[in-house]
């Protein structure tokens, strides 16, 4: 990848974070930090779809572009898009993870949601990856005029305007993926769909069990405070600081795809490790930049900012899991990338096993910043497999 696609993901991933802090003060103004609270359990299961769809229509199919037309995937993996969308949706509530109250919501946008994400692997696979770009950075500004024209200009001050929004951003970038996604080259040789989908099982399986057991990690703390006596309002508060802690990723989220896009096209040991290492050293330097910013920030202004107190603290307690997180994101796509899927789901279980005991020992006390503490400890045990592993799969 060059030079220009790593600067053209980072520009595209700022504009994508200025629309996100955009909606969530938008959302913290209007709806409270209950409001934001059940906005954010909501995402939560469209998460759980996506990451359930993931298993084969996800980032397998870049893998697999050596072996696989990639228009042979299509059907393949929009069968399974429907499926998972239902699949994912009654799981969650099934288990109490997710409100029942959202199952249509939840299960009709993560089917958008995952349409948007099969079609960008697609798209990146192809090397096309500025429209990869376009994508994420277009449901962000989307869902952003959505929400000022409901919020604003309809009155409409509920979270049914908010999944409305939302439901419209999906749905016109989805119908731009869907052209895009037509414009694949033509399939030369006959593949049976069966032979597809065993493909996409055998190498989707461990990639996006990795994927869905990170995810879970990243985002269970909102499910266990919007279920504890803290409530809606403690989840709230996390929700903030944890996409404070995403917009930290701006650098190592933008040039992680394109490092999992490099390795798998790359034989040579040397250069794609020289490759990853610079890229590391970016995302490190990038995230530690803006994290210096945040944890200097007055809770004061966090609350004139977003309408309520107690952001600051659940920061600075986030502030390891920044600096984790960014390293095990480029690790993880390398190991991806040389077909190691298997290490992401390993380490991403034990940061999952890490965070549910902290988090059911230390929420109950210290509520939101607890849950944070056991977020960033969760994030070391993870990225330190991942760097054994690492070292283990390239070691001469």
């Amino acid at each position: 990848m060059s030079i220009s696609h790593e600067r053209h993901s980072i520009a595209t991933r700022a504009l994508l974070l200025a629309f996100t802090t955009a909606v969530i003060l938008l959302n913290t103004r209007v709806l409270g930090a209950s409001g934001q609270g059940e906005v954010a359990w909501i995402q939560v299961g469209i998460l759980v779809v996506t990451g359930v769809s993931g298993f084969l229509a996800g980032g397998a199919v870049v893998y697999l572009q050596k072996e696989i037309p990639l228009r042979a995937m299509l059907i393949p993996g929009h069968s399974w898009l429907v499926a998972s969308a239902a699949l994912g949706t009654w799981a969650g509530i099934s288990t109490g993870f997710l409100p029942a109250e959202h199952f249509g919501a939840m299960a009709g946008l993560g089917w958008l949601q995952g349409v948007i994400i099969f079609h960008g692997q697609l798209l990146l696979a192809d090397h096309r990856i500025r429209k990869h770009n376009v994508l994420q950075v277009m449901q962000g500004g989307l869902l952003l005029a959505g929400l000022l024209m409901a919020f604003f200009g309809m009155d409409n001050h509920s979270i049914g305007a908010f999944v409305g929004a939302l439901a419209g951003s999906l749905g016109l970038t989805a119908a731009l993926s869907i052209f895009w996604a037509s414009k694949l080259p033509t399939v030369d040789t006959a593949h049976s769909p069966m032979e597809v989908v065993r493909k996409l099982w055998k190498f989707g399986r461990s990639a996006q069990t990795g994927a869905l057991l990170q995810m879970l990690t990243n985002r269970s703390n909102l499910s266990i405070l919007a279920q504890s006596s803290a409530g809606l309002a403690a989840s709230g508060v996390y929700s903030i600081a944890y996409y404070g802690l995403e917009a930290m990723w701006l650098v190592p989220r933008a040039l992680a795809p394109l490092v999992y896009t490099r390795t798998a096209a790359e034989e040579d040991r040397s250069i794609r490790m020289n490759a990853t290492q610079k890229a590391l050293g970016k995302a490190l330097l990038g995230t530690a930049a803006l994290l210096v910013v945040a944890v200097l920030i007055p809770d004061t202004w966090f609350a004139w900012a977003f309408g309520f107190d107690g952001i600051q603290p659940v920061v600075r307690a986030l502030a390891p899991a920044a600096l984790f997180g960014a390293a095990a994101s480029i690790m993880a796509h390398h190991l991806s990338g040389i077909g190691k899927h298997h290490w992401n789901a390993a380490t991403s279980g034990l940061g999952l096993v890490t965070l549910l005991a902290l988090a059911q020992e230390w929420t109950p006390e210290s509520g939101a910043v607890g849950a944070a503490w056991a977020a960033s400890v969760a994030a070391a045990v993870q990225c330190a497999g991942l760097l054994i592993a690492w070292w283990r799969c390239e070691r001469v």
